[in-house]
């Protein structure tokens, strides 16, 4: 599901480039870590450099449908592929990424999905300090099952089409940043044979986000900053009885710290208020804050927790927005030196505005991955979900309560 304060994200990474800016020695994960001997070796040609992976997957899934009643398994088996190409200037960058993947259910059909995406950035350096980045991206992807953006339990997932434009410009001195990052999103819902064509356009929309943030290297792996995004949402569909158009602003404080080898990470906290144009519909408004943090007390285990609250759209051409909020947990630990294994628990709360609904869900996985060679990764995944929605006895077909499990198996090859 889409978020709706989507510039947050970009907020973010900026934070985490200007607090690495601000530290020498930041800690590096299990995942994240080079290993020269068994990295995929890069295509080189002019002044870029590729990496190009086809992958191979099969997963059985116990519950496809997410149902609590009428259950129904299914074995699917994928196809993938993506190229990452990259320049290797001194000064300014181009970067063009690719991916596509084609999904095929055993005995259901309605798994069948194709999804793909493309997307292109560059960065120009601007001087000592200075830097102006620009991202172009556009993506077929589709509904997960059992998620908050799911309404069709049965049937073939709900695709979608997202275009993405994303513009950002940063300038430091001495121990001071500043940022500002502007981004457009659209979102376009697939329809299908069967389903209410306008049904699926009602869900269409597009939005427009803008950012500002100033962050003060307070001492060395310390960056404390303040930033500020708003964000206009808009229903292009005049078939819609009530109109979901919004404005929304948030304001955040934080701090990014990369103290050690041990342990670096990002927390912020601050307020969120978003209205609508339909006075049928409540603004939502309340606390906002956001943290990722990762420790590494030895080498070969990396920590990371991550809280997140957000604004989502809802499917539901009744209820406007969904706040949401995250709460995760993961640990990556280096059994081998290439033998990388994983588990993580996440837990989320997702409360329907101008409604008693909510929905709580949780989920855990563990994994690992096998680096057989440069070329070949072989990688195992186990993940579980448990859903439970609550507060709606009048639209009994509208609550959500199912467990589900799936086992993925993957072949990955570097060309």
């Amino acid at each position: 599901m889409p978020v709706l304060l989507c510039i947050l994200g970009a907020c973010a990474a900026s934070a985490a480039q200007a607090q690495e800016r601000s530290t020498a020695d930041g800690a590096i994960s299990v995942q994240k870590r080079a290993r020269p001997d068994l990295d995929p070796s890069p295509l080189r040609f002019g002044g870029f450099e590729a990496l190009v992976f086809l992958e191979t997957r099969l997963t059985y899934d116990d519950n496809i449908y997410a149902s609590r009643k009428d259950v129904v398994d299914d074995a699917l088996a994928a196809i993938a592929g993506d190229v990452s190409a990259r320049s290797t200037w001194s000064r300014h960058a181009l970067a063009f990424d690719a991916s596509a993947a084609l999904t095929r259910g055993v005995s259901q059909d309605d798994e069948n999905t194709r999804t793909y995406e493309a997307r292109a950035s560059g960065r120009l350096d601007w001087g000592a300090g200075s830097q102006v980045t620009a991202q172009a991206g556009y993506a077929r992807a589709y509904e997960p099952r059992g998620s908050i953006g799911d309404v069709d339990r049965r049937g073939p997932r709900t695709a979608y089409d997202t275009v993405n434009l994303e513009l950002a410009a940063s300038h430091a001195t001495g121990r001071l940043t500043l940022e500002a990052e502007a981004g457009m999103d659209r979102y376009v819902y697939g329809r299908h044979p069967g389903r209410d064509e306008a049904i699926s356009a009602a869900r269409d929309y597009h939005t427009w986000n803008i950012g500002l943030r100033v962050g003060y290297a307070a001492a060395p792996g310390i960056l404390a900053f303040a930033e500020g995004t708003y964000n206009e949402a808009r229903y292009p569909d005049d078939l819609a009885r009530l109109d979901r158009s919004s404005d929304g602003w948030s304001l955040r404080g934080g701090v990014g710290f990369g103290l050690s080898r041990l342990i670096r990470g990002r927390a912020a906290i601050g307020y969120q208020d978003q209205s609508f144009a339909d006075p049928v519909f409540p603004r939502i408004r309340g606390l906002d804050f956001s943290a990722e943090i990762e420790w590494s007390p030895t080498r070969l285990t990396t920590w990371s927790i991550e809280a997140r609250r957000s604004i989502q759209r809802s499917p539901l051409v009744s209820i406007a927005g969904i706040r949401q909020s995250r709460y995760g947990a993961r640990v990556d630990h280096e059994a081998l030196r290439n033998l990388l294994v994983w588990a993580r628990v996440d837990y989320t709360t997702s409360e329907y505005s101008g409604s008693v609904r909510a929905q709580n869900d949780l989920a855990g996985g563990l994994g690992g991955d096998w680096l057989l060679s440069r070329r070949v990764k072989l990688s195992l995944a186990s993940n579980v979900q448990r859903t439970r929605s609550h507060g709606a006895p009048a639209l009994p077909d509208l609550a959500r309560a199912f467990d589900r499990s799936r086992t993925t198996v993957s072949l990955r090859y570097a060309l």
